[in-house]
């Protein structure tokens, strides 16, 4: 396809985890919603804590903050479920906070520094764009998920294993 038009627009929902800023892009977000207490999965891997049910849909959710980082995201009133459309089905990214929907030009996407994206997740970062004089650090919804294929109860009858 041809390179990016200059009045190319994206639009992210931008939230917190910790001090910095991430987007996901806006038309894969269905809603987002107040932080509600995982029921456990048991052999999930550490950064899945359990799923929700979301009006009747089983949803799994994944603290962002340890799957890219390894460590818990602290818990406080303004954390929220992220719920994105992705692949694999509707999955919940906790985030610190969600606060905004921004338009970023495209043009000024730039890709992420190689050194400082680990291997296994390099393709979940599209880059880092500046708004408003803030970095803002885009995510791909469909690297951030595990192998396993996440899908909802009411869709299909098991889970399926990438191979």
């Amino acid at each position: 396809m041809e390179g990016r038009s200059s009045d190319e627009v994206k639009q992210v929902v931008l939230f917190t985890l910790g001090d910095e800023e991430y987007g996901l892009p806006v038309e894969r977000v269905t809603s987002i919603i107040r932080y509600e207490i995982p029921t456990p999965v048991p052999h999930a891997p550490d950064y899945v804590e359990g799923v929700i049910n979301l009006r009747g849909r089983i949803v799994p959710v994944v603290d962002l903050a340890n799957r890219l980082f390894g460590v818990r995201l602290d818990r406080t009133p303004g954390t929220r479920i992220i719920v994105t459309e992705t692949a694999a089905g509707l999955v919940g990214f906790t985030a610190s906070s969600a606060h905004e929907v921004a338009r970023i030009p495209a043009v000024s996407v730039m890709p992420a520094p190689e050194s400082v994206v680990s291997s296994d997740l390099a393709e979940a970062f599209e880059g880092v764009a500046d708004h408003q004089g803030r970095l803002v650090i885009l995510l791909v919804p469909d690297k951030l998920v595990p192998s396993v294929s996440f899908v909802s109860t009411d869709e299909t009858e098991e889970a399926s294993v990438d191979a």
